[in-house]
């Protein structure tokens, strides 16, 4: 990662995010305003990108936390913002996240400080349980395997569901 923070960077950058300013960098909040529920950190990667080529080494050190901070804060906002707008427009009023956003502290506070305001139940596992999908994706195959279910050789990748 350009910051040198290694992988996962998510962890890191929670970590760093917590002793920097969120207003300190403005970054573009993607998909925001669109009437759907879809969502892509494509583009504030890419401004995340073009700041960090315009900041020296010495500034990145010196300036680490609050573009941790002000990055993270653009996600957090939108990812909140898509599910306020799932709750109203489905009128649920039981949510969960989960996958490894889920473990975010931010996220969980915004997540939380949002449905304790709105009456809305939110259930976020515990950071134990907060894993990324590949591991509930492979869990499911390992099922499927043992049922004696399995697919052909020449399946490609695909976004619906059979």
């Amino acid at each position: 990662m350009l910051l040198g923070l290694g992988y996962p960077g998510g962890v890191r950058v929670d970590e760093m995010a917590k002793s920097g300013d969120i207003r300190a960098f403005q970054f573009p909040r993607p998909l925001l305003k669109e009437d759907h529920f879809l969502f892509s950190f494509s583009g504030l990667k890419t401004a995340a990108l073009q700041q960090l080529s315009q900041l020296s080494e010495s500034q990145r050190r010196v300036q680490c936390h609050d573009l941790c901070a002000s990055y993270q804060e653009a996600i957090v906002e939108v990812l909140v913002s898509k599910l306020k707008k799932a709750c109203t427009q489905t009128q649920v009023n039981f949510v969960s996240i989960t996958g490894g956003v889920s473990a975010n502290s931010r996220l969980r506070q915004v997540a939380f400080d949002w449905a304790k305001k709105e009456h809305v139940s939110l259930a976020i596992p515990p950071l134990r349980y907060c894993t990324d999908n590949a591991a509930m994706i492979g869990l499911a195959a390992l099922q499927r395997l043992k049922l004696g279910e399995f697919s052909s050789h020449d399946l490609s990748p695909s976004p619906r569901s059979l």
